[in-house]
């Protein structure tokens, strides 16, 4: 489904949400549905139902590698919706090995889909944002943040270096290739010029990020360890995890591994960290403790799909603060490094509506 969609310039009230979306793909590289986009719908955020079977996705890349992966969902607060992707078909490329290519001669554009109510979506395109790093070989991974101070979106996502340009701020300095990058855009369309964001010794991917009330942003990303960090400042640039308390630094909040004790929470085990809130209904209390927030870890070692932990402080080290969710069914689909979003009930009736089969 299909239509043309503008972006308003004046905010609408923020809605009262009651339910969820997630937006995913089921990563068996199968077949080239695999890598496609599918929607999976709840009420309380512990029990999902998959909208569509294996084979028939909600929405179809067929440009670019004519395939796309990690998708992530946002609510324009000017009114809409909007996904980005990765553009990236393994099933395609004959599979993960050691001459597939995909970080090498991979695609160094975003797929995005824009839409008014979660029914009606543009057509998707593709849009450049990564050819500008010397040597990109992928764009991998992206995630898109609202800034209510600056009015614009930044927009997030991993790129491996296979080169350097004598000089450029974008080069590889630390021991890993694979760094992650921004741009800011206030449309989808125009995109600034990048910007490297995280450079580490090992190798950084997959970050999520968001806001809090206060101010405060948190981000979760997959290096040697499933990592939290925290700033009131989300440009600052970065190199090694450390404890700064700067607000306008990153600083070093601490691990899954660290905070919960257990090293099956490690990057050898999880990635695709996902960040989201709950609404007020579904905030459950455990060690007398409101978890307000979700953080799902695909489990890819083990090919498990998500590992969900709720928490009620994303600042705490304090393993009160942090729970296993054990109680959340994700129906039959494995899911694999999606999104979840706060929906209306209108809404999650329009989607079901619109994409059940």
């Amino acid at each position: 489904m299909t239509v043309s969609t503008t972006i308003p310039t004046a905010a609408p009230a923020s809605p009262r949400t009651e339910a969820y979306i997630f937006v995913h793909f089921i990563g068996d590289e199968q077949t080239p549905t695999d890598e496609q986009i599918y929607f999976a719908l709840s009420r309380d955020g512990v029990h999902w139902h998959d909208l569509r079977p294996a084979g028939k996705p909600a929405l179809t890349w067929l440009g670019g590698e004519q395939g796309v992966r990690d998708p992530h969902i946002e609510r324009d607060p000017r009114g809409g919706f909007h996904i980005v992707a990765t553009d990236l078909s393994i099933h395609h490329r004959g599979g993960w090995g050691p001459h597939d290519g995909a970080t090498t001669d991979g695609s160094t554009g975003l797929v995005i889909w824009n839409s008014p109510d979660l029914v009606h979506w543009d057509e998707p395109y593709l849009v450049d944002v990564a050819s500008k790093i010397p040597g990109a070989g992928m764009a991998w991974a992206p995630e898109a943040c609202w800034d209510p101070d600056k009015k614009q979106w930044i927009v997030f996502w991993a790129t491996m270096t296979n080169t350097d340009e004598p000089g450029s701020p974008l080069n590889n300095e630390l021991g890993d290739r694979c760094n992650m990058y921004y741009a800011t855009t206030v449309d989808f369309r125009e995109f600034s010029n990048p910007v490297k964001w995280i450079d580490r010794r090992n190798g950084i991917i997959d970050t999520t990020m968001l806001r809090d009330e206060d101010g405060w942003w948190y981000r979760a990303s997959k290096d040697s360890e499933i990592t939290i960090e925290r700033t009131r400042n989300p440009y600052a640039t970065t190199y090694e995890v450390l404890r700064t308390d700067a607000p306008d630094e990153w600083s070093y909040v601490g691990t899954l591994t660290d905070i919960l004790g257990n090293g099956r929470y490690s990057w050898r085990y999880l990635e695709g960290p996902e960040l989201f809130r709950y609404n007020d209904a579904d905030v459950k209390v455990i060690n007398g403790r409101e978890m307000r927030y979700g953080l799902m870890c695909d489990q890819y070692a083990e090919a498990k799909g998500y590992l969900p932990f709720r928490s009620a402080d994303l600042s705490s080290r304090e393993p009160a603060d942090w729970a296993v969710a054990g109680d959340i069914d994700f129906g039959g689909l494995k899911k694999r490094h999606g999104a979840i979003l706060p929906i209306t009930a209108a809404e999650y009736d329009a989607i079901e509506t619109a994409y059940a089969l």
